[in-house]
């Protein structure tokens, strides 16, 4: 079997580099895109110069600040972002129809088909690379090899703007060196776990057995074994369907009441369901996702024989598992979160939904109003209530982040 080029490729600090190309005075300074200091949102992307003071895309706004007091924080724009994301992604596609868009920033390329047309392949990649950075005016970093594992620790090593190749019978001295947490999946609480074992790089698990990784890591002990000597046979995934759709609030106040919680989640369970109808899909898996005001973050999810579309379907099952994980609560919430995965094109009819028709007549309905009027034109009584609390509450600062109930 022919050994595979699978390139992949990273924007540096993609919004953060934005920004900058926006702005030329920002050029060399400290920027921190997601909101302002004051804010409860975390950053999106921290520009190289905020990343020497350790502030990290993911950490609070406030934490960044205190990180980097005197850096550049902005809200950023994403409709910019995604122009040059499609920019990006349509570059890249001229080269191979072989192609997974990871992220806006961030894509896998796979050059094997393409055998006849790059007799070179290393030449062909830094070609790829000298494009994007001409047509985009950003930097980039590229990793080149044989499956997608290797390829994004090339790239993880190559940033920022490097290129780094893994060369035939280099696997394993590439691979020896690198710390423990570069393998996807290794989070703290994992590398604290392997820390006391004394892992701390790669080649330290090489001497684990499988049932001790099958016991650190569950089903994906067995997963990480075989990532960890470069072995990984997943193929890119180039249809382009969407895998989820979520919809998220962060509070600029932690919430303790639990109505008015069941409220907000009735708002984006209604707004999950207005995006599957749009996708025209409908999901197996429905998760809540919640996060304390310790930032500690839970999820529970539910699999589904038969796949759901319609708000009141996906709010009943939210429900019951925001429920689950409030139960007994003692601190009060800062997000709450519900997403629909493993999403389908069309629904198994049963006989013993004699309703089924109705609501989903309901539903379309419903959704008719509201792409010709807005959402704000028609709201369930859980969300007028939750309306009528925010214009009474206002000035307690109890107001949405992310999402009006009007748009």
């Amino acid at each position: 079997m022919r050994r595979r080029c699978i390139v992949h490729i990273d924007i540096d600090a993609f919004f953060a580099s934005v920004e900058k190309l926006l702005d030329p005075s920002l050029e060399g300074k400290a920027i921190i895109v997601g909101g302002l200091p004051h804010e409860r949102g975390v950053a999106s992307t921290a520009s190289y110069e905020a990343r020497k003071y350790g502030v990290h895309s993911g950490m609070p706004l406030q934490k960044a600040y205190q990180l980097c007091p005197n850096g550049i924080f902005l809200r950023g724009n994403h409709r910019v972002y995604a122009s040059f994301s499609r920019n990006f992604h349509r570059i890249l596609s001229r080269y191979t129809p072989d192609m997974e868009m990871a992220s806006l920033d961030e894509a896998y390329l796979d050059l094997s088909r393409c055998r006849a047309l790059y007799p070179s392949f290393s030449q062909t990649v830094t070609q790829i690379k000298q494009t994007v950075e001409e047509k985009l005016k950003l930097s980039v970093s590229v990793g080149v090899g044989p499956n997608k594992i290797l390829a994004k620790l090339a790239t993880n090593r190559a940033k920022p703007g490097g290129m780094v190749e893994v060369k035939p019978g280099c696997e394993e001295s590439f691979l020896k060196e690198l710390p423990i947490e570069a393998l996807p999946g290794i989070g703290s609480k994992a590398r604290a776990e392997l820390d006391m074992l004394n892992i701390r790089k790669i080649k330290d698990l090489w001497g684990l057995p499988r049932e001790a990784l099958r016991t650190l890591f569950g089903l994906r002990g067995e997963e990480i074994r075989l990532q960890s000597h470069g072995i990984d046979d997943r193929p890119l995934e180039s249809s382009g369907e969407q895998k989820s759709i979520s919809r998220e609030t962060t509070f600029l106040k932690d919430i303790w009441e639990r109505r008015l919680l069941l409220a907000h989640l009735a708002y984006l369970c209604d707004r999950l369901s207005l995006a599957l109808r749009k996708e025209r899909c409908f999901s197996h898996i429905i998760e809540v996702k919640v996060r304390w005001s310790d930032f500690k973050t839970e999820v529970r999810r539910r699999l589904l024989v038969n796949p759901v579309q319609e708000m009141d379907d996906i709010y009943r099952i939210a429900r019951e598992l925001f429920l689950e994980l409030f139960q007994g609560a003692r601190l009060s919430l800062r997000l709450v979160g519900v997403k629909a995965s493993d999403l389908v094109r069309s629904r198994t009819l049963s006989l013993f939904e004699p309703h089924s028709l109705h609501k989903e007549r309901l539903g379309s309905a419903v959704f008719e109003v509201r792409e010709k009027y807005g959402f704000g034109a028609l709201l369930t009584a859980r969300e007028k209530m939750l309306e009528d609390v925010y214009s009474f509450t206002k000035e307690r600062g109890f107001i949405l982040k992310t999402a009006s109930l009007t748009k």
